[in-house]
């Protein structure tokens, strides 16, 4: 039996990951798109400005899943995502 790991190794280092729209990342954030746009104008969230529209001023966004994941779990635990006790538990 003969696997071939460089074969393999060559697949992942290819692998390019998908940009998604904001419906998408959106669903994977389960937040509402117009959520994503205005988090992604505001720069709250990684994201990549694309121009489209013949004068090329209109911006639409892009976002990669991987980095919308570690921003994600990166608020979760920050400080300032909230906290365990609310102030009336105080």
């Amino acid at each position: 039996m003969s696997t071939q790991p460089d074969a393999l190794a060559r697949d992942v280092t290819n692998y390019v990951e998908p940009y998604v729209d904001s419906k998408r990342a959106a669903e994977f954030l389960a937040f509402d798109s117009k959520t994503v746009q205005k988090l992604s104008r505001q720069g709250k969230i990684p994201a990549h400005p694309v121009l489209t529209g013949s004068t090329r001023t209109r911006r639409t966004w892009r976002y990669k899943l991987s980095e919308l994941d570690e921003w994600a779990r990166a608020q979760r635990n920050s400080p300032t995502a909230g906290s365990a006790t609310s102030p009336k538990e105080k």
